[in-house]
């Protein structure tokens, strides 16, 4: 389990800094481990999970990855739900509220670490927190780092505040994973083109 955890994480990170040969990499792994041992009742489960691992594989764009990132990270929810496993964390705290951009972005991870967590245990207490600190984020550092000129990464951080206000409302499993893999698809956008300027 932990590694199945390990490769879904890498994954999510891969897609939100826009590496999709990365992300196939990490689909790859997630989608050839297994569970022999696992109960009957379970291996759908499994199955499923190794399915969603396949479809991040298949994606032949950045933002069709983090669309299956998030069907995954349902997936994982479902089997956690069906098992009533209690899924426990390590506390992460929040990074300073320091300005630049380098402690926005650690403080934008964390956000988008907490919304994953909170979809995949499922944890509406990591849900909430992650929606709460990109709804407010200050990503005004963030845009002034844009290309001079081109309004996509302007546009991004206005997606990222939409997507981030909607996540606070969203209850069900299917609209979580919809915004989630919204919102990684923005933060992949973003970083493509910030990286790529």
């Amino acid at each position: 389990m932990h590694a199945r955890y390990a490769a879904a994480r890498t994954l999510t990170e891969a897609v939100a800094r826009s590496d999709l040969e990365a992300a196939h990499r990490s689909a790859t792994t997630l989608a050839a481990l297994d569970e022999p041992d696992a109960l009957p009742a379970w291996r759908p489960y499994v199955v499923s999970v190794q399915a969603a691992g396949r479809a991040v594989l298949a994606s032949a764009s950045i933002s069709a990855a983090a669309r299956t990132a998030a069907t995954l990270g349902e997936r994982c929810a479902s089997c956690h739900v069906a098992i009533q496993a209690r899924i426990v964390f390590a506390p992460e705290p929040r990074p300073l509220d320091d300005p630049g951009l380098a402690r926005e972005m650690l403080r934008h991870g964390w956000a988008a670490n907490q919304l994953w967590q909170g979809l995949i245990a499922p944890s509406d207490e990591r849900w909430n927190a992650g929606a709460q600190a990109l709804s407010t984020a200050p990503l005004g550092e963030v845009a002034q780092h844009g290309i001079p000129g081109f309004d996509d990464d302007i546009d991004d951080t206005a997606r990222v505040r939409l997507f981030a206000t909607r996540a606070l409302t969203a209850r069900d499993p299917g609209s979580r994973a919809a915004l989630y893999g919204d919102l990684l698809a923005t933060c992949a956008h973003c970083h493509g083109i910030l990286r790529d300027r």
